[in-house]
């Protein structure tokens, strides 16, 4: 009898310590990417209808998982040592597209500096980081490399689906160099990328001199007025990349008629989201447990169903004001906001009641033990 009872104390007592040791806190096997936030407008669509002051498009989160990454939200608004915390335990950053300007306060383009130059300066110290930019987050990126001189043009590529204009010496770089003949006939033949922006940078804005030539254009398009633009880049220094299109529309946004889903347009988003995260996998950072992974992820928040609202997305994900008590100051690098998701309160619930069960029954098998 007292054996038998040993037996359910020892089964009991792993199943309440599974949950803490399976999660993966390993990078390489599913790489982790930080995707930044950005501001709503004050009487937009998004902050009529929610508590909010910034919004992640649902899109980008499934980009990346689609690819085999996994996603943590970067809040705006916070102190440069949580962003400096957060980018030693991910893997990778997205900047995504948006409606939003680089001089607001506290806004994305305030984090975007930051966390461009902590990615700048983790490679500079020998540490493989990768930063992708799409559409706006390009745009940012070339800025904020350029020490905020504005380079950029007025551009009309709103709704558009273009096929590339692909240099000459394309196969050169690291983006396309693995994309095979198929793929790129697709990507240079049809309407497989989606344009939806009213600024852009011409070859002219890479050849300022705080630029200094460091990036490779690979691709050029045209406006509706024939502006000629650039739609992908690379730096050639560091593992920065960009892309004016919107790879993550053609995959998961369906609010417009205009946005290709053809399967040559999946195929080819596709070949993007594959690119980040394998460039990811080269970066070896983790979480210090799998208590604090879990505790970061974007799943401790729920996207909300917009579309159906008017919005331009399919599904967001809406947060408040950004808790700044609980900034990096102390070490916790976490994205909390004030209203986030109770899943998050319930998880944490959960794991105080996995610590109590674990103690107790530790408490028992050493007294079985000692019988």
């Amino acid at each position: 009898m007292l054996r038998t009872i040993r037996s359910i104390c020892v089964g009991l007592l792993l199943c309440c310590l599974v949950p803490l040791s399976v999660a993966d806190v390993n990078g390489i096997i599913s790489p982790i990417i930080g995707v930044l936030a950005q501001e709503v407008y004050p009487n937009g669509l998004i902050a009529r209808n929610f508590n909010a002051t910034s919004y992640i498009a649902a899109s980008y989160v499934k980009f990346v998982e689609g690819a085999g990454g996994r996603v943590v939200p970067i809040g705006t608004g916070h102190n440069r040592s949580y962003y400096e915390q957060l980018l030693k335990k991910i893997n990778g950053l997205l900047l995504p597209g948006g409606a939003t300007y680089f001089n607001e306060t506290n806004g994305y383009g305030d984090a975007g500096e930051h966390l461009i130059a902590v990615a700048k300066q983790l490679n500079d110290n020998g540490t493989y980081f990768p930063v992708w930019g799409t559409c706006l987050g390009m745009e940012l990126l070339v800025f904020k490399m350029a020490n905020n001189t504005e380079t950029r043009s007025n551009c009309e590529s709103v709704g558009q689906s273009l096929p590339l204009e692909l240099k000459p010496d394309y196969r050169k770089s690291r983006l396309f160099a693995g994309a095979s003949e198929e793929l790129i006939g697709k990507l240079s033949k049809e309407n497989v990328t989606y344009n939806y922006h009213r600024y852009c940078y011409t070859q002219q804005s890479f050849t300022v001199p705080k630029l200094n030539n460091s990036w490779r254009i690979m691709s050029l398009n045209h406006d509706v007025n024939g502006l000629e633009f650039v739609s992908s880049i690379e730096h050639l220094t560091y593992p920065f990349y960009g892309v004016q299109f919107h790879p993550e529309k053609p995959l998961y946004e369906f609010v417009s008629n205009k946005v290709p889903h053809s399967p040559s347009a999946v195929q080819s988003s596709q070949y993007f989201a594959d690119f980040l995260i394998s460039e990811a996998r080269r970066n070896s950072h983790s979480y210090t447990n799998a208590t604090e992974q879990a505790r970061s992820l974007i799943y401790n928040y729920k996207p909300e169903y917009t579309s159906i609202l008017g919005s331009s997305y399919v599904q967001q994900y809406i947060f408040g004001q950004p808790d700044i008590a609980n900034d990096v100051d102390d070490g916790r690098p976490y994205p909390y906001y004030n209203g986030r998701n109770a899943a998050a309160a319930q998880f944490n619930g959960f794991h105080l009641v996995l610590a109590f069960s674990s103690t107790v029954l530790a408490m028992l098998m050493q007294l079985l033990c000692e019988h």
